[in-house]
């Protein structure tokens, strides 16, 4: 019969001083270096996306420029409210921090100064949108993510046939004639973001360092235009109040202090509305408890072209709820960002300025940038959908195409305003009666 099988722990074949002198092994991490085409595709993808970039900012700039030198009609060449906000910097009026920045840069480099400015913003709003669409590409590379980020900011509401105005009554995320839109975007979709990062501690233990970041980002935000936190502040009630029932009080602290989240820019609301609603009888008041002539109401559904504008901005995101409503449902960022959304219409629809200002369609700037949020969430939801390839494709291709209508109108109309054409200008084949 065959012995027994030798033990594991047999001795070594080295005697044990032996064994002391042999020399040791030790390994090390090792990095792997990337193959040198890998490398240059890189490199090339960076050089185009730093290109696409510089060429973006650099039309922001002319673009901007040119509208400080326009006097500012409706339907003068280059017509935007950027002089008229350098107007009130100058005399004086400040309710934002809009003005607390055009100021200086007018004195440090006139009119271009204020142009650079700007363009800047938008850099940064597009920065700050490929940041979150990290989850969405999660291996994407920066580069990749910064030339996503800019060509679906290029999106406005889709051209079609008799469809309206190319701007008034659309609902869109990119604006290029308001100086306080464009300062507020980066810092709105910031806070949002800084908002999605701190929720889910509210199950367990706050991260109060993610809530301090949030709430100082939301009074940033807030400080540029109140048109966020006037929607996002009774969406946030509503969520706690949900969150209040669901675990039965069981977590009332951390809700308490979630809700404190909004009182700086609530507070900067007050001091900003003391100054836009000085003269007496002007505010805001219930839209069918003031007379208005319904053909000057550009935006709501009170027109034809109104209506037109509202269908003509929803293609994309209709088409990513109603064939990726799966995948997107299960998302909070997305289920929360369409709720706001859906706040700041309802505001939008039935509130309105009174006096001077009724028909300036102010608090429709609540829908843009709610909008804009939501814009975010609908293109992670397909791009994430075509990366997994988990939806059927004809599902992604219709969503594609309604995306790239929204894009490629974006960019005539962007070509339109450098050329010098109004944004108030109606679509050529539209018939105004």
């Amino acid at each position: 019969m065959p012995g027994p099988l030798p033990s594991r722990k047999s001795p070594s074949i080295f005697p044990p001083r032996a064994a002391a002198m042999r020399p040791h092994c030790v390994l090390y991490p090792f990095k792997e270096v990337p193959p040198l085409a890998q490398n240059k595709s890189r490199r090339l993808l960076w050089a185009v996306s730093l290109a696409a970039l510089a060429a973006f900012a650099a039309a922001m700039v002319w673009l901007h420029y040119q509208q400080l030198c326009s006097p500012g009609g409706g339907s003068d060449p280059y017509t935007s409210d950027l002089g008229m906000h350098l107007a009130f910097a100058q005399r004086g009026m400040i309710y934002s921090t809009v003005s607390l920045l055009i100021g200086p840069a007018y004195a440090l480099a006139g009119r271009v100064g204020i142009a650079v400015l700007l363009a800047a913003f938008h850099l940064a709003a597009v920065a700050v949108f490929a940041y979150g669409l990290r989850a969405a590409l999660p291996d994407a590379p920066r580069p990749a993510r910064l030339l996503v980020s800019l060509v679906v900011n290029l999106a406005t509401a889709v051209w079609m046939p008799r469809g309206g105005y190319w701007y008034q009554g659309t609902v869109g995320g990119t604006i290029y004639h308001n100086t306080t839109y464009i300062m507020l975007a980066p810092f709105a979709l910031l806070a949002m973001l800084a908002f999605y990062r701190v929720w889910p501690t509210m199950r367990d233990d706050l991260d109060l360092r993610a809530y301090a970041v949030y709430t100082v980002l939301l009074t940033v935000a807030t400080s540029f235009k109140a048109s966020l936190i006037f929607a996002f502040a009774p969406a946030l009630l509503v969520l706690l109040i949900a969150d209040f029932v669901r675990t039965r009080a069981k977590n009332l602290k951390n809700e308490i202090i979630m809700g404190c989240s909004v009182f700086p820019g609530v507070a900067l609301c007050f001091i900003q509305a003391n100054v836009l609603f000085a003269e007496e009888g002007s505010g805001i008041r219930l839209i069918f408890t003031v007379p208005f002539d319904h053909h000057r109401m550009l935006w709501g559904p009170f027109n034809e072209a109104g209506v037109l504008g509202l269908a003509r901005s929803f293609v994309f995101v209709a088409a990513v709820g109603l064939l990726l409503g799966r995948a997107a449902w299960q998302r909070f960022r997305y289920r929360f960002s369409l709720f706001t959304f859906a706040f700041s219409l309802a505001e939008a629809l039935l509130l309105v300025e009174s006096g001077e200002r009724l028909y300036h369609a102010n608090l429709w700037w609540g829908p843009f940038i709610c909008f804009w949020v939501f814009w975010l969430e609908s293109v992670s939801v397909f791009l994430q959908q075509t990366r997994t390839g988990a939806m059927p494709r004809w599902r992604l291709a219709v969503c594609a195409a309604a995306l790239a209508w929204h894009i490629v109108s974006g960019v005539c109309f962007l070509v339109m305003l450098l050329q010098g054409v109004s944004y108030n200008v109606p679509i050529l084949t539209y018939n105004l009666w």
